[in-house]
């Protein structure tokens, strides 16, 4: 195929919306478009190839592969080489771990399932995931172990028939990928059946203008090929993670490409632009640029106790684009010279390092992440994290896996009175101190718990119907049976009367997707988070749920929220003490902030009427404004009062469970060891 600097150009296109996208830029919000363009263009290039040869009956599947192999694998392995050195030395072994079980997906080319099972693409966890991106050139190797024999079978048709059995193939993947995206969209995003179509489609285009040229005029060369980048930067700048993708959508920034394919020359206008010479050269390293971005924008992210600013991404991004450039220049470039690496070299070199790669992986993940890298003191806050577990597997419930009341797990069963708790993943630490505590009354403690879902009947959070019903058979086994005493209610209000995810200002942001408190029914639909009344509705149902239950008999501990940290603060100490960083006073956060963020919780909790039943519980009392004034504590002596962001550890549970129980105690609700019943 002649060369046309304009590809290349469109390459650059592509890769540049990819990376600035995951830089966080908002105004390229549709950024991750640019891998689909890079789908038609491989598409293109490769069928070119293929048919050319297929016609010219020299077409080699050793020759096609050992291409490919020269192409893919030195940049890759040099870039995941290099990851596994500052993984090695900055990641703590949860990480390390997930990331040699990544290195193992991405050396067997299979890095889309895995990322499919494992990681929402637009979810806040996928920007600490190194090799995320090469869940793409999985599927491109994927439909280049296959695509090549069908063409050897296909090889017989002539030119329409062959370009209506692909036509034919694209339209059948294209009408999945619109299905998909609304049933199943995690599969539609990262499986080769609906992503087969954007290859395709540069098929298409590759086998239609094989040893011809387009006979149309100079102004509909101009017309297509401008319509065409006008249909990839609308694309760009107006879709984003709301858009259902791959669907019907997709056709946009895929016709696109393609018309720039087919229309731009270098004597028209986008022709001109995208052979630019800024352009054609960002195009000849996209592969390394785009191989590199991700990478460093995670170990930015890992290395740092603060979220990089937009500022540093962009100086992050303008890295990548160098450290592409001699990756191109030193790995890229030698390997495609068969003088100097044959195809012997090519081939056992690739063996090799897929090997080493693939055994290094697995001592990664056998050892849980070379635990041993660490210093005992990091590795002891470590181990903080493993508090999430504490009592919760298969005990809570959340979309897609409900639990039935009966069901729902039990503590101490051997006695009849019981104690529930009840709310959202905030209130599972409580339970086990709570069963420790009960156990000296004689009581045990049953788990109503469901995950992002406050304990309020009648409400629902905003994407889970299945919240309310659980809250609303929740508050019916409470009043109706008569062994239940005291009920603990906890959940994160703040997050769902706010609608946003947590920023302590202090460079501790949550990087995850809020849920929102609705009413349930068909009110709830009528309301979104910027409905003015959402929030007193919701308070509203809060002051119901709690009167029912006190009125009923029970006793009800409702406890205020739990103050959130914004840094993952096992975490951040670890990495303090793998870093070397000593701290002079504990980890904390602004105590104004904290009641700037929880004042439209408190004000609703604040309406609940007082009643001889009911008992509130603030832990600030505990945690801010005492230990250190005008902040929350995060650890106390040295110890992590927290898992992550926002649940409490084992230890700050126990303590809040024994301020709980002290408060219990003064209100005289417990005389001779024992609860005195209402009901």
């Amino acid at each position: 195929m002649n060369y046309r600097p304009e590809v290349d150009g469109l390459r650059a296109v592509a890769v540049i919306p990819v990376i600035l996208f995951h830089a966080g830029f908002g105004v390229v919000s549709g950024g991750f478009v640019g891998v689909d363009i890079f789908f038609v263009i491989s598409g293109y290039l490769i069928t070119g190839i293929i048919y050319a040869e297929i016609r010219k009956k020299n077409f080699s599947i050793i020759n096609f592969y050992e291409r490919r192999a020269r192409r893919i694998l030195p940049a890759l392995f040099f870039v995941s080489l290099v990851s596994l050195v500052l993984a090695w030395n900055w990641m703590l072994p949860e990480e390390f771990e997930s990331l040699s079980e990544s290195l193992i997906a991405v050396n067997l080319f299979v890095s889309n399932f895995y990322y499919w099972l494992d990681t929402d693409y637009f979810a806040g966890a996928a920007e600490m995931k190194p090799f995320l991106h090469t869940w793409s050139l999985a599927i491109e190797e994927q439909f280049y172990f296959i695509f090549p024999l069908v063409m050897l079978l296909l090889g017989f048709l002539t030119r329409p028939y062959l370009l209506a059995t692909i036509c034919l193939a694209l339209l059948a993947s294209l009408g999945l990928a619109q299905w998909a995206s609304e049933i199943h969209p995690s599969t539609n995003f990262y499986l080769l059946p609906t992503r087969a179509w954007e290859l395709l489609a540069g098929s298409v285009v590759a086998i239609a203008m094989h040893e011809r040229r387009l006979n149309v005029s100079k102004r509909l060369h101009n017309l297509g090929s401008l319509a065409g980048l006008a249909l990839i930067v609308y694309s760009i700048l107006v879709f984003d993670k709301t858009t259902p993708f791959p669907s019907l959508w997709a056709v946009l920034p895929v016709l696109g490409a393609s018309l720039i394919i087919l229309f731009a020359r270098t004597d028209n206008i986008a022709g001109r632009l995208l052979s630019l010479k800024p352009m054609v050269g960002i195009g000849l390293i996209s592969y390394s640029a785009y191989l590199w971005h991700q990478p460093i924008f995670v170990f930015a992210r890992e290395r740092s106790f603060d979220m990089p600013s937009h500022l540093d991404f962009l100086f992050l991004s303008l890295l990548s684009l160098l450290l592409a450039y001699i990756t191109w220049r030193f790995v890229e470039q030698p390997f495609r010279q068969k003088q100097r690496f044959t195809r012997k070299h090519i081939f056992s070199g690739a063996l090799a390092a897929t090997v080493l790669m693939l055994g290094f992986s697995a001592y990664g993940v056998h050892s849980e992440g070379v635990p041993t890298r660490l210093s005992e003191e990091a590795l002891e806050i470590v181990a903080v994290r493993d508090d999430r577990d504490l009592g919760r597997r298969g005990c809570q419930a959340m979309p897609g896996h409900p639990i039935a009341m009966e069901d729902a797990c039990e503590f101490n069963e051997e006695y009849l009175k019981k104690i529930v708790v009840w709310g959202d993943s905030q209130a599972t630490p409580l339970v086990l101190p709570t069963a420790k505590e009960a156990e000296t009354l004689a009581m045990s403690v049953k788990q109503l718990v469901f995950t992002n879902c406050l304990p309020v009947a009648g409400y629902t959070r905003s994407d889970s119907e299945e919240c309310g019903k659980f809250n609303n058979e929740a508050l019916n086994l409470i009043t109706k049976n008569n062994d239940i005493e005291i009920v603990f209610m906890l959940g994160r209000y703040p997050l769902q009367f706010e609608a946003v995810p947590f920023d302590n200002q202090e460079g501790g942001v949550e990087m995850k997707d809020a849920v929102y408190a609705v009413p349930s029914g068909k009110l709830g639909n009528e309301i979104d988070e910027t409905s003015p009344h959402r929030v007193t509705t919701v308070g509203g149902l809060i002051k119901k749920t709690v009167t029912t239950l006190v009125n009923s008999g029970v006793k009800v501990v409702l406890i205020y929220p739990v103050p959130e940290t914004g840094w993952d603060v096992p975490e951040f100490l670890a990495k303090e003490a793998l870093y070397g960083k000593k701290r002079d006073t504990p980890l904390s956060t602004s105590y104004q902030v904290f009641r700037e963020r929880t004042r439209s919780a408190y004000q609703q909790l604040d309406q609940v009427e007082d009643h001889e039943n009911l008992l509130k519980i603030k832990p600030e009392s505990l945690f801010c404004n005492t230990r250190l004034p005008g902040r929350c504590v995060a650890q106390i002596d040295g110890k992590p009062l927290y898992y992550d962001n926002n649940h409490l550890s084992r230890f700050g549970a126990t303590l809040l469970i024994e301020h709980i129980f002290q408060k219990i105690r003064e209100a005289g609700w417990i005389q001779n060891n024992t609860i005195i019943a209402s009901k």
